[in-house]
């Protein structure tokens, strides 16, 4: 058995409906896992298991999906229970999902400071924490997904890379606790990945050729933005037992961009 079949394990994806979130889903279906699929958009849902059935090889069995917004504590212990009752155990829980709206120091609210750091942090944080003793049962492991912002300060949406930083902080936090009990908990830290975040954020495939532009270019290896694919690689490494002495990491998936200019 290679040491990242994940056959007969259990999974948790947040944010499972687009982007790093759906491909990590796509990556642990190919290699065995069952998976719960959670997201808001119950459509899209549907569509990520359908592929992820496809991606199986045509095991409808392996895959549920929760809809719901992971800022309601509902939503947050349905997505638990209904994983425990199809799959019995609970072995990995990526946590992924996340909001990133403009934001300025000048005009940001209480109401869309709070509104970031629950979607961002605050619903990971107590996901996480109702999932831990399922994952002492099995010796699992938990894989967040942050930011390259959370230690490489922009110009933009401070309250995003503020909230990063918090996650960052939490997995090393929870690796030094959740250790002992054989919990492991990384973090993979992408750096620009055109997701439907971004298209929220600007004017469509203008804004998209202006990000790849001032950032694609920015990155030493490749001199592009990365692919959802490319980080989904990694995070379901930190997932699988190839890691199994890796906990308390966050794990730059940048390109190079976080070493500084290029002469």
């Amino acid at each position: 058995m290679s040491s990242q079949d994940f056959a007969g394990k259990s999974a948790i994806v947040t944010g499972a409906s687009s982007g790093i979130g759906e491909s990590i889903a796509l990556l642990l279906a190919q290699r065995g896992a069952m998976v719960t699929l959670c997201g808001r958009d119950e459509e899209r849902l549907q569509r990520v298991q359908g592929k992820c059935q496809e991606a199986s090889g045509g095991n409808s069995d392996r895959f549920i999906t929760v809809q719901g917004d992971l800022n309601d504590k509902a939503v947050r212990d349905r997505i638990l229970e209904e994983t425990i009752a199809k799959f019995g155990k609970l072995d990995v829980l990526i946590a992924n999902a996340g909001a990133s709206p403009k934001t300025n120091i000048d005009s940001d609210t209480e109401e869309l400071f709070d509104f970031i750091f629950s979607t961002n942090l605050k619903s990971s944080y107590f996901l996480i924490q109702g999932s831990l003793p399922l994952l002492e049962k099995t010796k699992g492991n938990i894989v967040c997904v942050s930011s390259i912002v959370s230690t490489m300060p922009a110009l933009w949406n401070q309250l995003y890379q503020m909230a990063k930083a918090g996650m960052d902080q939490l997995v090393r936090a929870l690796a030094l606790s959740q250790g002992p009990k054989g919990i492991r908990v990384n973090a993979i830290n992408p750096t620009l990945v055109y997701t439907r975040i971004h298209e929220r954020q600007g004017d469509g495939e203008a804004h998209r050729e202006r990000l790849h532009e001032y950032l694609g270019r920015r990155h030493p290896l490749h001199a592009r933005a990365s692919t959802p694919e490319e980080q989904a690689e990694v995070a379901v490494f930190l997932a699988s037992d190839g890691a199994g002495f890796v906990t308390g990491q966050c794990v730059k998936v940048d390109g190079g961009i976080t070493l500084g200019k290029r002469d």
